[in-house]
């Protein structure tokens, strides 16, 4: 499944925001805005798929989307939700076009505003920008 929702998350940062991304095991220890999303899988196991954005990342998609070049907190929030929508929403079209993997998914919800940690999860990826990064991590 990570792979799919990597390759959503290239496309998002690189057909929407402009960033090109290279994966890294590196992970920043940098503030982080962190959503989470649930994803039932046809078999009915949930897993929870966690999107964590660095703040310079999140800064420059609130600057694509919303022209905004000093956001608040509340609107990075917003706009990790958002992206996070976008970037899981286009990884479940991506499986059922391939025909692989279908799954449901919930509304994504705000987790915390931190350093990110693996919050003890099964798999995890990090895509390096030239605006910091993007961790993606499923827990299921």
């Amino acid at each position: 499944m990570i792979a799919i929702i990597i390759e959503a998350a290239e496309n998002f940062l690189h057909n929407q925001i402009e960033l090109t991304t290279k994966k890294t095991d590196t992970l920043s220890q940098m503030r982080t805005v962190v959503a989470s999303i649930e994803v039932k899988m046809d078999d009915g196991e949930i897993k929870s798929v966690f999107l964590g954005y660095n703040e310079e990342l999140i800064k420059e998609i609130v600057s694509v989307y919303l022209m905004e070049d000093d956001a608040d907190e509340q609107t990075m929030i917003d706009m990790a939700l958002e992206s996070t929508n976008m970037i899981v929403g286009s990884a479940k079209v991506l499986a059922e076009e391939a025909e692989k993997e279908h799954f449901m998914i919930t509304t994504p919800k705000f987790e915390k505003i931190e350093d990110f940690n693996c919050c003890e999860c099964s798999e995890y990826s990090i895509l390096q920008t030239a605006k910091e990064g993007l961790v993606i991590a499923i827990r299921g």
